[in-house]
């Protein structure tokens, strides 16, 4: 026993002496850092943050690009005029010298020479040069770009699209919320205040940005007391519409209108002074008064099978929908590009231009529709819906509608500007800026001195490289 004790004491100090040894003789690569920036290096200010003597660094300068800015300019420091002239050539894409003032830029350089030059074309689109093995290399690279459905709701206190906007919404969507109910509402004359909307829609995103709308996937809107729904619904070959919660069609096979207009100048009827000719003659079709040059579109699906002009009609059109019916256009100052005998229109298509070519005292539309051969008044025209759901996808239909009627219900407010709009990413390179209140919040918030805006500087923190 008395021998192991020995033997350890031994193996002990042995040891020490070796620790001692060891810390004297300190390693020539940790020389350059002293003692306490070891441990900096294994801390987490170290991680980000490590001395400029301890290997390369990178230095990032953000900045937005200002009036009279040029490429040239900004990157002569690093790029030779040669250099430049030849990524000119190859940037096909996008030409150096259309860079433009407000745009945001990144510079990367790592111990003051040149690594890379960012700037934003737009939200999906960036200019990138390189430097890689001694050869700048330039390209442009697109933001992957990805859909999400979320709900909006509003209240029409003046207008579908001011009551869009105020839901943080854009133009575009109140446009195709009013597409779909176009068939069963007039959004010029039978809205009233207090009348709401919920949707369901797909948003397209660059990263956080917003950069418009695909699809409604759900929508309701009560008008006058009585509510409207609408569900897209597509089979496998794409094709799809939209329908109401037991599957029928919202879709009519055609529109109430023709064209926006003032209003309705002349009637259907079998006697009426006609105001050039000064006798009775029955008058069988409806007359629309609107300002010279507004577009015509027309009602339904279907085959151009006159386009001419005439004494009376002055320019005119006529699309044959089925062999049931065919509507007439007269009076067109002119046509659209493109219609023309023989050739296919689809519902909502632009035909013509309001005008008051023949006889006509003022620019307005002469719309008519023949059933069989036999004029019909359209404004007494019964709604004629296009085909429901097949029966054979009503399962499918009532499990889409299930999820979407959830959410559009879950619309409770709407949403402000600040909410629905998320902030860009930090590699759009946007200046900082004072965030925007959220309205949700602001009745629980003491009020807050104004915020100054940032001014975009290049930022002198050194970052680790890679």
């Amino acid at each position: 026993m008395p021998r192991v004790g020995v033997a350890l004491f031994a193996a002990c100090v042995i040891g020490a002496f070796f620790f001692v040894v060891s810390a004297i003789q300190q390693d020539p690569e940790d020389a350059a850092c002293p003692p306490t920036d070891r441990f900096a290096k294994i801390s987490p200010d170290g991680l980000f943050e490590p001395d400029a003597a301890c290997g390369p660094t990178e230095q990032v300068t953000e900045g937005v690009i200002a009036p009279g800015d040029t490429m040239a300019a900004i990157l002569g420091r690093y790029i030779n005029p040669a250099d430049m002239k030849r990524l000119s050539k190859e940037s096909r894409e996008f030409r150096l010298s259309r860079i433009q003032a407000g745009q945001s830029y990144r510079l990367t350089t790592r111990d003051g020479e040149f690594v890379s030059f960012e700037y934003v074309i737009s939200p999906v689109e960036r200019l990138v040069i390189r430097a890689e093995r001694g050869e700048y290399l330039i390209d442009i690279e697109a933001e992957p770009q990805h859909f999400q459905a979320e709900a909006a709701s509003g209240t029409i206190e003046q207008n579908l699209f001011e009551a869009v906007k105020k839901a943080g919404e854009d133009a575009d969507l109140a446009v195709n919320l009013a597409d779909i109910f176009a068939w069963d509402i007039d959004f010029c004359k039978d809205l009233r205040r207090g009348d709401t909307f919920k949707v369901v829609v797909e948003k397209r995103y660059a990263g956080d940005v917003f950069l418009g709308y695909g699809r409604i996937l759900a929508a309701e809107f009560t008008n006058q007391g009585e509510t409207s729904r609408a569900f897209h619904f597509a089979e496998k070959s794409g094709k799809g519409g939209y329908f109401d919660e037991k599957g029928q069609a919202l879709r009519k096979a055609f529109l109430r209108a023709p064209l926006s207009f003032r209003r309705i100048s002349s009637g259907f009827t079998h006697s009426r002074l006609h105001p050039i000719l000064n006798v009775r003659k029955p008058h069988l079709g409806v007359d629309y008064a609107a300002p010279a040059g507004t577009p015509v579109w027309s009602v339904g699906n279907g085959v151009v099978v006159e386009k001419g002009y005439n004494h009376a009609a002055g320019n005119y059109v006529t699309v044959k929908h089925n062999q049931t019916y065919t509507t007439r256009y007269n009076h067109f100052s002119g046509f659209a590009k493109g219609v023309a005998k023989g050739k296919t229109v689809r519902q909502g298509d632009v035909i013509g231009y309001v005008g008051s070519t023949g006889y006509a005292t003022g620019p307005h539309l002469d719309f008519r529709m023949y059933k069989n051969g036999q004029a019909i008044n359209i404004l007494e025209n019964p709604k004629i819906t296009a085909d429901p759901v097949p029966a054979g996808k009503m399962a499918a239909f009532r499990a889409r509608v299930e999820p979407l009627l959830a959410m559009m219900q879950g619309a409770a407010k709407p949403k402000s500007v600040a909410q629905a709009r998320p902030e860009p990413r930090p590699d759009t390179f946007a200046p900082p800026r004072a965030p925007e209140p959220v309205e949700l919040f602001t009745l629980h918030l003491p009020p807050e001195a104004p915020t100054a805006a940032i001014q975009p500087r290049p930022s002198n923190k050194a970052l680790p490289a890679g």
